[in-house]
């Protein structure tokens, strides 16, 4: 599942520098951006969004406004919100104290501790809504318009797939695929087919030396998975529950 953050500052530049961050460290976000709290608390009305994030400089108290106003929201309605700044001012951080926000972090930092940071403050694994599962050597074959591309799958589940392959001219990622997967488990193909699918992620891994894309890491979602195609796939995740079971076997954690 893609989640969907929210940053808000004044700056376009600054935003833009903060989202580019985002994408860096994380491929399953989709960055929206608010020139202010107002704008933001718009988009958390109008959009399901997973995480809140607000630059502040020090003097701005638009995002304690905005902070007070997401934790009265409803329980099913509310969301997390974290706190950028740049300054270590020790009145500053009095401020935000003050103010109950518990999550803020200082910029700049290290790329991992920026990760942890979001992922802590919004944890991908209580998005799922289906379990993932990885079996070791699983390929999958996209079709689209008469051209075909095969890849590795990372792990799947019910609603979708997280999958690399090389870079296509051929294919045009804001359009719809036909994929079938082919498992090897337990000693056996089983293979789920016609799973139409949609992008709803993609990074770029790996690069040619003149920087065009050479391999791709793609979160499809399955729009439709017809009764043959479940089938397969429920025998698959029974077999891998029950290789776990038997011999410690444990499904990838990885987000679609």
């Amino acid at each position: 599942m893609s989640r969907k953050f929210i940053v808000i500052h004044h700056s376009p530049a600054l935003r833009k520098i903060i989202g580019a961050k985002i994408r860096a460290n994380l491929d399953d976000v989709q960055v929206l951006e608010a020139e202010n709290s107002e704008r933001g608390l718009s988009l958390v009305q109008d959009h399901r969004c997973h995480l809140v994030i607000y630059l502040w400089d020090g003097c701005d108290p638009g995002g304690f406004a905005l902070h007070d106003k997401l934790r009265d929201l409803p329980n099913g309605q509310r969301v997390p919100f974290l706190l950028l700044t740049t300054s270590d001012n020790e009145d500053n951080f009095k401020q935000i104290e003050i103010a109950g926000v518990q999550e803020h972090l200082l910029l700049p930092c290290p790329s991992q501790q920026f990760a942890e940071t979001l992922n802590r403050v919004c944890n991908p694994v209580t998005l799922r809504r289906d379990k993932r599962y990885a079996v070791q050597d699983t390929i999958f074959l996209l079709e689209q318009r008469g051209h075909a591309l095969q890849g590795n799958v990372i792990n799947a589940s019910l609603g979708g797939m997280l999958c690399e392959v090389p870079f296509s001219e051929s294919f045009n990622w804001s359009l719809p695929a036909a994929a079938s997967i082919n498992f090897f488990v337990d000693g056996h193909n089983i293979v789920a087919p016609h799973l139409y699918s949609t992008v709803v992620q993609l990074t770029v891994t790996h690069r040619h030396p003149d920087f065009s894309p050479r391999k791709l890491r793609i979160a499809f979602r399955f729009l439709q998975v017809p009764d043959e195609s479940r089938q397969a796939l429920q025998e698959v995740f029974s077999k891998v529950e029950e290789l776990e079971q038997l011999s410690s076997y444990n499904p990838a954690l990885e987000e679609i």
